[in-house]
């Protein structure tokens, strides 16, 4: 007897625990930039943040995947004695580029997430006005920083897209290079060598634009938002 009544205390705790997680996710983005703005720390602020540790994910992911692409040309024309050494390095470089993509992916959500919370509050003040002009203008702004914003993340959005073909071909190589090592002289995976490395360039001038679109958006945000 004294077994099931601890069994359902158990479950009676289980469960007012679980209904209370339920409660705080519910509402847990209003305290969080409350509490930051008592800090001195404007949802503007944040949302510029998070979009440089985006781009700071995406620039990661990049490096390693061109990495990993420089080692698979290393290893397909390798000696024996060195032929193990870059197929290990290219598993490496594969490896962190899967992480930095990972990492990349949960901080778009995390961009989108503060994005939300500033194009929200700062529409919600246009009300305050009191002179329609003044209004007009805060208003002009808020849709450039809308469509500056959308921008960025349709490009590191794209990125990440772009990267995830590329990186599955190159986990095949791997692969291949692991079980066979006399696939390195296979003329078919040296002619994808150098479709990965367009598909590289692409990737390249993409970052580039992306790096341009941040600074402005950054840039946007702490001299309007704070």
């Amino acid at each position: 007897m004294t077994r099931v009544v601890g069994v359902g205390r158990h479950r009676w705790r289980v469960t007012a625990l679980l209904v209370l997680l339920t409660m705080l996710a519910g509402c847990q983005v209003s305290p969080y930039y409350a509490s930051m703005e008592r800090l001195g720390v404007s949802r503007g602020e944040v949302l510029a943040e998070r979009v440089d540790a985006a781009r700071d994910a995406q620039r990661r992911s990049q490096k390693a995947l061109s990495s990993a692409l420089s080692r698979l040309e290393l290893a397909l024309s390798a000696s024996p004695s060195t032929f193990s050494r870059e197929r290990e390095a290219l598993t490496e470089a594969l490896e962190t580029s899967r992480d930095a993509q990972r990492e990349l992916a949960w901080r778009l959500e995390e961009a989108d997430e503060a994005a939300d919370a500033v194009f929200s509050q700062w529409r919600e003040e246009l009300d305050a006005y009191h002179d329609a002009r003044y209004r007009e203008l805060s208003e002009q702004q808020l849709a450039r920083s809308r469509a500056r914003y959308a921008e960025l993340r349709d490009a590191l959005g794209a990125s990440r897209d772009q990267m995830q073909p590329l990186t599955a071909t190159l986990d095949d190589a791997a692969l291949l290079l692991k079980h066979e090592e006399n696939a390195r002289d296979m003329a078919a995976l040296g002619d994808r060598v150098s479709l990965m490395g367009d598909e590289m360039a692409t990737l390249t001038t993409r970052a580039e634009r992306i790096d341009r679109e941040t600074d402005a958006l950054v840039e946007a945000l702490h001299d309007v938002r704070q």
